[in-house]
């Protein structure tokens, strides 16, 4: 399970250059989780769509600069008409996971 998740994460660094790298952007948008708009606690966000628990549907990642977290917003909807649950932030070990930032 933490060899997936580790791999999880490498492909969610690796998407995210990709991203940026092809400067093809849609105009951004305010996303909603169970109702609520996606904020973060402290920096700026860095979102990214991939399917996270295998179910073939692409889930919302947030990672959260300030204090490197991660929130996991699950699809309850279709990759067309995404309905994002409420978040849970990464844990590793049990334990909330963070990365170094600064």
């Amino acid at each position: 399970m933490l060899a997936d998740m580790k791999t999880g994460v490498i492909l969610l660094l690796l998407g995210g250059l990709v991203m940026a790298q092809s400067n093809r952007f849609e105009k951004p948008v305010r996303l909603k989780a169970a109702g609520k708009v996606i904020t973060t606690e402290v920096g700026h966000s860095a979102p990214y769509v991939y399917d996270w628990d295998g179910d073939g549907v692409r889930d919302l990642l947030v990672g959260q600069f300030g204090q490197g977290k991660l929130r996991i917003f699950r699809n309850a909807g279709t990759n067309k008409a995404p309905r994002y649950e409420e978040g849970v932030w990464f844990q590793a070990g049990g334990a909330l996971a963070t990365v170094p930032a600064g």
